[in-house]
């Protein structure tokens, strides 16, 4: 029987790549002006080649919503005296309809139709997770990742130690590596170090009847299959994102304009949420493809009350999480990586399965908050104060 080492990987993991913490995310946010991006007809936020706005005689309908979803942000942080970003998607969802003030921020006139608070944040639930995606992005602008290269060999600046821990022990041992990050670069990490065949994270492509369109560089127009979940984890390094991740998206199935979800696929690069598909056999015997567009933006979860709320969500979050607390109470070694320690419900998920009293812990942090170390003293685990291009496998054995 293989024995288990369970990983929990929070912002800190990415810093080396430069990917914002949670208090740099909340500076963008609070910085952002919309002046950096547009939105497609379709609604779906849209990064500017030449960072310029087209030149237009009037704001587009998701322009407006934008503007007042900034200004809700500011408004937010007067009124906090700070700003974090999951506190605010939780005044977003529960609070702002209630507000007084929300109202006076209001773009009175479009086409001469004044929109309703009601209206313009149903407008901002959609728009925030965009902007919060926005800015998940490497030092060098980079989320996706499409053109890394497959260098065989577990080697990458920052992260050689981590690499050679997996390498080694991933021989004899089930790693679960459990992530609170929306970004891509632990599959980027993994994938192009050469421990790709070893790898896995619940979705598959293989049967998949899930498409979507793909425009190339020509103006050529594909269907390409996407992985769907099934919840199958075969290999030695398992990978869970338990909030989400940029390239998660829901399939809704439509029933006489009901629409009903069915299933997460994984979009890739290149692309768009609006047209996926799914195969069918006609009653003719020929492939059709229904298709769902009611998709804006990548499925995320933040908040701090609001995601806690979709933690029992049965298709994909649900089972995340009982396979987190399943790999908690099997774990021989707990190793937790770059986690501030904040997120209350994950810290009574790690306390109550994972037998900290009889088997060991490590909390790599070159900076640990107070939050951190009072989780450290809760677990009894010893603490690694390194950065993470200095820690050594040896640091964790």
């Amino acid at each position: 029987m293989n024995n288990s080492i369970a990983f929990l990987l929070g912002a800190g993991f990415s810093v080396p790549m430069e990917y914002p913490t949670g208090a740099k995310l909340n500076d963008l946010l609070l910085a952002c002006t919309g002046n950096d991006f547009n939105f497609s007809t379709e609604g779906v936020l849209v990064n500017l080649t030449d960072g310029r706005k087209p030149d237009r005689n009037f704001k587009g309908p998701n322009g407006i919503e934008c503007d007042f979803c900034c200004k809700l942000i500011q408004h937010f942080n007067k009124n906090k005296g700070k700003f974090d970003y999951e506190e605010f998607c939780d005044y977003l969802y529960n609070d702002a309809i209630k507000d007084p003030e929300a109202e006076g921020l209001l773009k009175v006139d479009y086409y001469k139709i004044k929109q309703d608070l009601k209206y313009m944040l149903s407008s901002s639930k959609i728009i925030y997770p965009q902007l919060v995606d926005h800015f998940l992005v490497d030092g060098n602008g980079n989320s996706w990742y499409e053109n890394a290269m497959n260098l065989f060999e577990p080697r990458n600046i920052g992260y050689n130690g981590i690499l050679d821990f997996l390498q080694k022990f991933c021989e004899d041992n089930i790693i679960n590596v459990h992530t609170l990050n929306h970004d891509l670069f632990f599959e980027h990490l993994v994938v192009s170090d050469g421990l790709r065949e070893k790898f896995c994270d619940g979705f598959e492509e293989l049967g998949s009847p899930y498409y979507g369109d793909l425009t190339t560089a020509n103006g050529g127009l594909f269907k390409c299959r996407l992985q769907y979940y099934d919840g199958k984890y075969d290999k030695k390094i398992r990978l869970f994102k338990l909030h989400g991740s940029k390239d998660y998206c829901r399939y809704f199935r439509s029933e006489k304009s009901i629409f009903t979800l069915e299933n997460y696929v994984k979009i890739r690069w290149g692309i768009g949420l609006t047209s996926l598909f799914k195969e069918n056999n006609g009653k003719d015997g020929k492939l059709t493809y229904e298709e769902c567009s009611i998709n804006y933006h990548a499925d995320i979860l933040t908040g701090i009350t609001s995601k806690i709320a979709r933690y029992k969500e049965p298709l994909l979050f649900g089972k995340l999480f009982d396979n987190f607390k399943k790999n908690l109470q099997n774990a021989d070694k707990l190793i937790i990586i770059g986690y501030g320690g904040k997120d209350q419900e994950i810290n009574n998920m790690i306390l109550k399965y994972f037998d900290f009293e009889n088997k060991p812990s490590y909390i790599i942090d070159p900076f640990p908050s107070t939050a951190t170390e009072f989780l450290k003293g809760k677990l009894g685990a010893r603490p690694i104060v390194k950065r993470l291009q200095d820690v050594e496998m040896k640091d964790l054995i």
